[in-house]
């Protein structure tokens, strides 16, 4: 199924974008250090200490939403489910580094916790 693969590629791509504001912080505070990129990652501050947060949440989230791609090929999720599931994940993890970023907890809160949401509706729709 292509959009499943279009998903999972999205989600992948979701690592650039947490990436980005990250490098940022890093370039800010003496140049990037490509040499100990966490070592310096480990010192930020800030902006950047949530940047960093948020870019590792991204990858924590990789397998979550890659399992639950994953049952709805498998269980043969209707397609309608798939996609709504699936965007509203990917529109999720988008509000919620975009949260982080901002230093606004509680709505980021609210994002993590919807973006699960949709990820165990759709592994819950194969009951």
């Amino acid at each position: 199924m292509n959009s499943i693969a279009l998903y999972m590629l999205l989600n992948l791509l979701l690592l650039v974008i947490t990436k980005a504001p990250l490098a940022m912080a890093m370039a800010k505070s003496g140049g990037y250090d490509n040499a100990n990129p966490r070592e310096q990652q480990a010192g930020l501050s800030g902006w950047g200490k949530r940047a960093l947060a948020a870019h590792q949440n991204a990858l924590e989230a990789i397998p979550i939403f890659g399992l639950a791609l994953l049952s709805a090929v498998v269980f043969e999720i209707p397609a309608e489910s798939l996609h709504l599931y699936a965007i509203g994940f990917l529109v999720c993890r988008l509000a919620y580094q975009f949260c982080y970023l901002q230093d606004w907890a509680t709505l980021r809160s609210v994002f993590w916790i919807a973006g699960y949401g949709f990820c165990i509706a759709l592994v819950a729709q194969a009951l």
